[in-house]
């Protein structure tokens, strides 16, 4: 196979890489490329070049699995479903075609009292504990606890 095929696959794949946070395709890349070193110095070698091209892409599938690049468990610091579960009290009626507002135990995303709307169809009267649901840019979805 003609080097340049081969570097052009390692290009499309690095490419990829680039446009998708894997950590994989950029094995397939090296795979490709080291093909493309065989067949540039080494003429009429398919069968060694697919077995380069393989081997890159398994050296490269065991070290992404035995070092878990994959398995790293993301963290919620600095995203708003960290906040979920967090509780507070309602300090205007909230019913349900119109938000109130809730004052809550602890700040969320920098503040302690939010616009809130009831996931149920019912009115929540101030003084009641309510916990949040989901957050939605300036408001807060709530229900009673």
């Amino acid at each position: 196979m003609i080097w340049y095929i081969w570097a052009i696959l390692g290009v499309f794949a690095i490419v990829f890489e680039i446009a998708t946070p894997t950590f994989f395709a950029i094995f397939l890349g090296l795979g490709f490329f080291g093909s493309a070193l065989i067949s540039y110095f080494v003429q009429d070698s398919l069968i060694l070049q697919i077995m380069v091209a393989l081997l890159g892409m398994f050296v490269g599938a065991f070290v992404f699995k035995k070092r878990r690049i994959a398995d790293v468990p993301s963290s919620k610091i600095g995203q708003s479903d960290e906040f979920i579960g967090v509780g507070g009290k309602v300090i205007e009626t909230i019913s349900p075609e119109i938000k109130g507002r809730v004052r809550l135990d602890i700040p969320v995303l920098g503040s302690s009292e939010w616009d809130a709307k009831n996931i149920a169809d019912t009115t929540l009267e101030k003084g009641v504990l309510i916990e949040i649901v989901a957050i939605h840019g300036h408001y807060l979805d709530v229900h009673s606890k």
